[in-house]
């Protein structure tokens, strides 16, 4: 049973020890624990980060955060988001050990039906960015992202 749950001073190590493929390294922009720390700080300066450990039958098998915040990146002026609050999902990755099971889109839906709740304000989107040099690597995100109706948002700056 897939379940997301808050990351403590008990589970930031496994977190932090989680790894993708070589092959796929390219494509995470970034480390599980520079987005703790994202989290940490985005909620220092009141925007809102939920950063969450996937677990599936006691086991930590990947991190995930979203964000609540105004879609006003520069590369978005001439989208119908632009300027408006969004859910952002931010990182999201699964332990190569656990890939190829079901557990990032298992995830990907519990992690939409809390965003469904909207736990830190009113919102029309979901959006995910994905850089636009990377964005052929990613049929599993944009099957996910096809499956769940998500706004993909292509920055060159992430």
């Amino acid at each position: 049973m897939i379940e997301l749950r808050k990351i403590t001073g008990e589970n930031i190590e496994e977190i932090i020890a989680l790894e993708v493929e070589e092959r796929q390294k390219d494509f995470i922009e970034t480390t599980n624990l520079k987005g703790f720390a994202d989290a940490h700080m985005l909620n220092t300066d009141g925007i809102p980060a939920t950063p969450v450990a996937i677990y599936v039958d006691e086991v930590v098998v990947g991190f995930m955060m979203y964000i609540y915040d105004t879609l006003d990146h520069e590369s978005f002026e001439n989208e119908d988001f632009y300027g408006k609050k969004s859910y952002f999902i931010w990182h999201m990755m699964i332990d190569k050990r656990y890939q190829g099971k079901g557990y990032g889109q298992l995830a990907f839906e519990k992690m939409l039906m809390n965003i469904e709740k909207m736990p830190y304000g009113e919102a029309k989107y979901v959006t995910l960015a994905m850089p636009k040099q990377k964005h052929y690597m990613l049929p599993l995100a944009l099957k996910i992202q096809a499956s769940f109706r998500i706004i993909q948002c292509w920055r060159s700056s992430i």
